[in-house]
């Protein structure tokens, strides 16, 4: 997570773009798994840690680093959708933040909840590392 910020500021986005990442951690891997498997546990868990208002909404999970990693790099693309970066240099960021894992278990998985959320009105995408049992709340911002 710390790498993909630091890269992903360091060499994609432009000055003007506030990347932001509130990284949630768990002590106990039967409470996180109980969480993880319900999406309204899920829900609830974001909304009460991170005090952004999820009700009514859904997630779209993807349980594969690849599948997230298109769906994480058109999420930045929705910013702007013109020339602050190129689709396949986030790409190429998010495939190895949601691809470098050593096995299944230990995966990162996108879950993109569906919704209009400030600052830019996007859905929220939040990281779920089973690994390190951790869930991070990405949140950004284009001030041009």
């Amino acid at each position: 997570m710390e790498n993909f910020a630091k890269s992903m500021r360091e060499k994609i986005l432009p000055d003007c773009f506030e990347l932001k990442k509130n990284p949630f951690s768990f002590e106990d891997r039967d409470e996180f798994m109980s969480i993880m498997d319900d999406a309204q546990s899920f829900l609830s868990y974001v909304q009460r840690v991170s005090g952004i208002l999820c009700e009514g909404c859904y997630s779209d999970v993807f349980y594969s680093g690849f599948l997230g990693s298109y769906a994480f790099a058109l999420w930045f693309m929705e910013f702007d959708q013109d020339n602050w970066f190129q689709f396949d240099d986030v790409l190429t960021e998010t495939q190895e933040y949601l691809n470098s894992y050593s096995s299944v278990s230990h995966r990162r998985e996108l879950r993109l909840i569906k919704g209009s959320f400030p600052p830019m009105n996007l859905d929220l995408p939040v990281v779920v590392d089973y690994e390190n049992l951790t869930v991070t709340v990405w949140t950004g911002e284009l001030r041009d």
